[in-house]
């Protein structure tokens, strides 16, 4: 089964090229970048299935870029990385964050990778789901 095509924004420049180096030897397609705009630029430019973001990060943080990113990328899942209990009571309450999921810090390999799986496996429902109703797949 083909692996889904990540983009990982962290403002820590270690934890990023940790994520993607562990990423990469798990065999996904990874690409990572240190902050929201460069994120937005590359979104911009490619398409990708999953966008991994720190929650607390200087100038965008991880709500605004999601907000930003669901203007015209509606179609990629989010999975917020965070330490902050905030976003995983919005989550947990049901509230409409715009994100799929989140992870705590420090970020536990296999978590992610179940987390991935999982979203990976309902983008290819919602895909065939649309392709037997008629409707176009974003």
């Amino acid at each position: 089964m083909a692996r889904p095509s990540l983009l990982l924004v962290d403002d820590d420049k270690n934890t990023l090229d940790g994520l993607i180096r562990i990423l990469r030897l798990e065999g996904y397609l990874v690409s990572g970048v240190l902050s929201g705009s460069d994120a937005l630029r590359l979104l911009s430019e490619k398409n990708f299935d999953v966008m991994i973001t720190d929650m607390n990060m200087p100038g965008m943080d991880g709500l605004t870029l999601i907000h930003e990113v669901r203007k015209t990328k509606g179609d990629v899942a989010i999975v917020i990385i965070t330490a902050d209990s905030s976003a995983k009571m919005a989550w947990h309450a049901g509230e409409n964050p715009g994100y799929d999921h989140y992870l705590t810090k420090p970020v536990n390999i296999e978590e992610l990778k179940t987390v991935l799986e999982k979203l990976w496996k309902k983008q290819g429902l919602i895909a065939r789901n649309q392709a037997v109703m008629g409707k176009p797949v974003i």
